[in-house]
């Protein structure tokens, strides 16, 4: 075992408006009431909007880079080998600029219990700080194994993540902490390179831009959120944001300046009973390559902008178990940037719009999904007991019925005209129908 110096004494602990909890909705009057007299006010809301009509821009990844990139990490208390059980409510500490309070790495084990660890200062390298943790507050890297049990961390300075798991076999395990963070790209928590996090009833407040509470990757990772609440005030601050594997159960989530999620290439994210409010768009998957994004139960209610948003990437969307989905004047689906997304949608009710300006799409309803809203660009799949509500005039690539479904049956024209691609259609014989409560089904 390899300790480089002691803990810090604990120091004066600065007074907090009493009453505020994080529980939803959470607003940021709130935010600041229980911040430290040090962290900085949640910034503003940038006036620019994105093509979906959300406020704020969430800003892309850096290029994952090398395993030694970036300046080396150290920390106030280092350990490298063997294992440590921390007495009860010890303190850790940084305030110098790249150094981490706690470092874990190697074979190191430690474990804490209501402790308080604190950083204050800011990074020399965002770019390392996003990818390997630098400037961290509680860094677990390259094997070393970290356990928070209860506790504070409080972090002021930009690239100051909270908790932060990167390398082969690293690995964080909180449980029951609070977390507080004020700097920007300062996030929750964070894994890349193979970091594994797993989260149990942790509450995490981030308050600066680009700063989501929960981030997997670049380089891969895998994270697990059961319960607790996460609240964002930042621009471009989604609740997770992920190139990684992210699975979250029963959370809370409250983003005042952002999109709710955003899944990078390569990554996933699955949530189950999840309840999210955002201010600037629902969930966005981007890239050149792959991104997934399944939700079962639970609700998504977007403020302004469009609840799922592909660019660029080859995505995959399902829903499921009956998930509750709302957006102000947003469309359903937007797929821009040559994306090519299958939405999947069993047993769920679907209000917007689903338009396709460059790439491609698939409307895939099963069970006893209905869908309120028009279509353009997009394939329609339909299944017995299905219904698609017309709302506008609507062109679609290919609209396929399933046995059982018949256009009378499963689409309600309300006087709209609905175009449809012959040969992408076959189906349907290249007829023209008329549609329930008026309207027709033609070729193009």
């Amino acid at each position: 075992m390899k300790n480089l110096g002691l803990p810090h004494r604990p120091g004066r602990r600065r007074s907090a408006t009493a009453g505020c909890v994080l529980l939803l909705p959470l607003t940021l009057a709130c935010v600041a009431g229980c911040s430290d007299d040090d962290t900085a006010a949640p910034p503003v809301a940038s006036p620019a909007a994105t093509a979906s009509g959300a406020r704020c821009v969430t800003g892309a990844l850096p290029a994952a880079q090398g395993a030694d990139a970036g300046p080396a990490a150290t920390g106030t208390y280092t350990l490298d080998s063997g294992e440590r059980t921390a007495r009860r409510t010890t303190p850790y500490k940084a305030r110098k600029k790249d150094r981490s309070a706690l470092v874990v790495s190697g074979s190191g084990q430690l474990s804490t219990r209501d402790s308080k660890i604190g950083k204050k200062g800011s990074t020399t390298s965002v770019a390392a700080s996003l990818d390997h943790g630098l400037n961290a507050a509680a860094l677990a890297r390259d094997g070393g194994r970290l356990t928070l049990s209860g506790g504070k961390l409080v972090t002021t300075g930009k690239g100051a993540t909270a908790v932060f798991a990167t390398g082969e076999d690293a690995r964080a395990t909180l449980s029951a902490n609070s977390i507080r963070t004020s700097g920007t790209a300062a996030r929750g928590v964070a894994a890349s390179h193979g970091g594994v996090l797993g989260l149990t009833y942790v509450q995490i407040a981030t308050a600066g831009a680009q700063a989501p509470p929960v981030a997997a990757g670049p380089g891969g990772a895998r994270v697990t959120v059961s319960g607790g609440t996460m609240t964002s005030a930042g621009c471009g601050s989604p609740g997770v944001r992920t190139a990684g594997d992210v699975a979250v159960k029963g959370t809370l989530f409250d983003l005042a300046n952002s999109e709710a999620f955003t899944v990078e290439s390569g990554g996933s994210l699955a949530l189950r009973d999840v309840r999210a409010t955002a201010a600037a768009g629902g969930v966005v998957l981007r890239g050149e390559d792959t991104a997934s994004f399944t939700m079962t139960g639970g609700s998504l209610q977007v403020a302004e902008g469009d609840l799922f948003s592909v660019r660029g990437a080859d995505a995959d969307i399902a829903l499921a178990g009956h998930a509750e989905l709302k957006a102000k004047g947003g469309a359903l689906l937007r797929v821009r940037d040559q994306g090519r997304v299958t939405f999947g949608a069993d047993d769920e009710r679907l209000k917007g719009d689903v338009l396709v300006s460059d790439g491609s799409a698939t409307l895939d309803l099963t069970g006893s999904s209905k869908l309120d809203g028009a279509v353009a660009g997009a394939s329609v799949k339909l299944g017995a007991g299905t219904r698609w509500s017309v709302a506008g005039n609507s062109t679609v690539k290919g609209l396929e019925l399933r046995s059982g479904a018949s256009v009378a049956g499963t689409i309600d024209g309300n006087g709209h005209t609905v175009t449809y691609d012959r040969a992408a259609s076959p189906g349907l014989g290249g007829k023209t129908y008329r549609l329930t409560g008026g309207g027709t089904l033609r070729p193009a």
